[in-house]
């Protein structure tokens, strides 16, 4: 082995050798860690190993295998029972893609880190804070876990690191959970997730957990991605276009896709316009590029992008919207390395979308991603045939792109967002989605608008059904109704905001009891 690792052991029982490195034994605890991290790193090592003693500690084949595997942080938090935790989350953040509960039996991406077994690059200790709000170490390494994903830190469950360890529960106390909540999110998130536990937390520890907040600020974590780790590398890229009623926005596309370097593969072009309307006179402007044109007469952009992805040639898949635009010349080749610099299966765009809010992109950063944005994605194409496609179900109706983004994940691909990635999504107001009467109200807009609700559709909480618990659907849906309460205006329209959403909040009910079964009747078909 080249590199040295530092092990920083809990729990010594013996006088344990280690060759690769400095060693570091102590208790575990969230103060005798604090208490070496300054020696930890004065040391050069190139990683950090921490570990506790009461399981075999990891031999140099294991770590070998690990270290050529992707990510910057590995760990066996799965496996110690921590998929499922802080519980707490669950309130607000009950069907994220980032916190899907995933078997361990498989190596994925997880941010639930824990101490008691990881490894990770010295520079990872080096950029993130080790909290102190908490006397428990369990705690605080998901916190530190959660922290250096949110910086661009790529944290991964590992099937080889966690072996020989036996699969365990986990409890933490409900104190510990509370402050995990209120030191990462917002005092909103932080008196929700209390309100949905009123009855099992007490005020007490309540109060004591709202008034530990620490305040700190930390530096992005850079990711190497270089236009040297393209060479000798397969680039065969094949564009998946499913279109409909929108060929002016199309040729407008292709025109820009037209002086991409390098040039993809081919072009496929799934045109699934009723036939009355349907047209072939805008293709004759592009002789010049791959295009492979294929008909349907099924609407339904799932499947059409399983018409895509069974003729395609290449290694990636490109998913695009018929309605893109400022498509820079380079910006496949930026897609290439963002996936090959971090030895990705998954390269999401996110687009600047007309009529919401724009991303801040003047830090650059590449993280794990939390959605599959088909608009803008690129994706290799085995993992895509593994995956089996899109879900047919979910023709004509909306988040089918998030669907098969959390089947990719729980087959442990890894997916990482560029915020450098950015094109224009027009949202045409005709075509696509449009056609089928679903994103008609947006997130953007209801926030906006004293009337507009913007409800789950019934194939998100048919997703939602599909791949989380029961009770996380529940708590998907009341959030959903807490957000029709919602608007980001002044306080005369939000108390307008609000006695408007009071007075028909039966009316809410019973839309989301209607979709809740329409769901329901999805899952059984």
């Amino acid at each position: 082995m080249n590199v040295t690792i530092t092990l920083v052991i809990f729990n010594e029982i013996s006088n344990i050798e280690w060759e690769f490195g400095s060693k570091y034994s102590i208790d575990y605890s969230v103060k005798s860690l604090l208490s070496v991290r300054e020696e930890i790193l004065k040391d050069t090592s190139d990683y950090i190993l921490f570990w506790d003693c009461t399981n075999p500690i990891p031999k140099k084949e294991t770590i070998e295998k690990v270290l050529k595997t992707n990510g910057n942080l590995w760990h066996i938090g799965t496996k110690l029972g921590l998929n499922a935790k802080p519980y707490l989350l669950d309130f607000i953040q009950p069907t994220s893609m980032l916190h899907l509960n995933i078997s361990s039996t498989i190596t994925h991406s997880s941010w639930k880190n824990t101490f008691k077994g990881c490894l990770l690059e010295k520079r990872v200790f080096t950029n993130v804070t080790i909290s102190n709000y908490s006397n428990s170490l369990d705690i605080i390494g998901l916190d530190f876990g959660y922290n250096a994903m949110k910086l661009g830190v790529i944290t991964r469950y590992s099937v080889i690191l966690s072996d020989a360890i036996k699969e365990t529960s986990n409890n933490l106390r409900k104190l510990d959970e509370l402050l995990f909540i209120r030191n990462n999110f917002d005092s909103k998130a932080f008196f929700w997730s209390y309100l949905l536990s009123f009855f099992k937390i007490s005020p007490f520890t309540f109060f004591k957990a709202y008034k530990n907040k620490e305040n700190y600020s930390e530096n992005i974590f850079n990711q190497d991605a270089s236009q040297d780790v393209l060479k000798d590398k397969d680039l065969s890229v094949s564009i998946v276009i499913a279109t409909l009623e929108r060929y002016h926005y199309l040729e407008k596309e292709l025109e820009e896709l037209r002086l991409l370097e390098p040039a993809m593969k081919e072009i496929i072009i799934v045109d699934q316009t009723p036939k009355e309307k349907r047209s072939k006179e805008f293709l004759q402007s592009f002789d010049d590029l791959p295009i492979v044109y294929l008909e349907t007469d099924k609407i339904g952009q799932c499947t059409a992008r399983n018409k895509g992805i069974e003729v395609a040639k290449s290694k990636f898949i490109w998913f695009l919207d018929d309605d893109m635009e400022e498509i820079p010349t380079n910006y496949l080749e930026k897609h290439l390395i963002t996936i090959y610099s971090m030895n990705a299966d998954i390269s999401c765009g996110i687009p600047d979308e007309i009529g919401t809010n724009y991303i801040d992109r003047s830090i650059p950063k590449i993280e794990l991603s939390d959605s599959f944005p088909t608009n803008d994605v690129l994706v290799k194409t085995d993992f895509l045939l593994d995956a089996g496609g899109f879900d047919v179900k979910m023709d004509q109706k909306q988040s089918e792109d998030q669907e098969i983004g959390l089947r990719l994940m729980k087959n442990g691909a890894l997916s990482v967002k560029n915020n450098q990635l950015r094109i224009v999504h027009l949202r045409a107001n005709r075509g696509g989605l449009r056609n089928h009467n679903v994103r008609k109200i947006t997130f953007a807009s209801s926030r906006k608008s004293v009337f507009q609700r913007r409800f789950l559709h019934y194939s998100e909480i048919y997703l939602n059904l599909k791949h989380f618990s029961k009770e996380q659907v529940l708590k998907s849906l009341l959030l959903n109704i807490r957000g029709t309460f919602i608007i980001h205006d002044g306080i005369f329209k939000k108390f307008l905001k609000f006695l408007s959403s009071l007075l028909i909040l039966p009316n809410t009910l019973l839309v989301l009891n209607r979709r809740l079964k329409q769901a329901k009747m999805m899952m059984n078909d």
